[in-house]
């Protein structure tokens, strides 16, 4: 069970290294210009994740199916709280900015 959690925390995080870190942003614009659709599965965690879920079962020999159906959720999950933490921290700053013009 163990080993099964790691491979999908695993593929969870190459997924997202892929889908949104700086390091493959030259990749991912160089795709989008060459397929439109190839260029939307290199940006979106969930559809990412399932093919990389897949290639990490396969590597280490777990269930395809579930760890790519795995993979895929848990980085949608993890990518929606990233961004609703990111969204709320834009709009906490901007009440503070708000309030430091309204004191002076």
């Amino acid at each position: 069970m163990f080993e099964f959690i790691t491979n999908i925390l695993s593929g969870v995080g190459l997924t997202l290294i892929v889908t949104e870190s700086f390091l493959f942003q030259p990749l991912r614009e160089r795709i989008s210009q060459v397929s439109e659709k190839l260029g939307y599965l290199f940006s979106c965690p969930m559809c990412m994740g399932v093919w990389v879920g897949a290639c990490v079962s396969l590597y280490y020999g777990a269930d395809v199916f579930k760890s790519a159906m795995l993979t895929s959720l848990f980085s949608l999950i993890i990518m929606s709280i990233i961004n609703s933490l990111s969204y709320l921290s834009d709009f906490l700053f901007s009440k503070m900015q708000e309030e430091d013009l309204s004191d002076e």
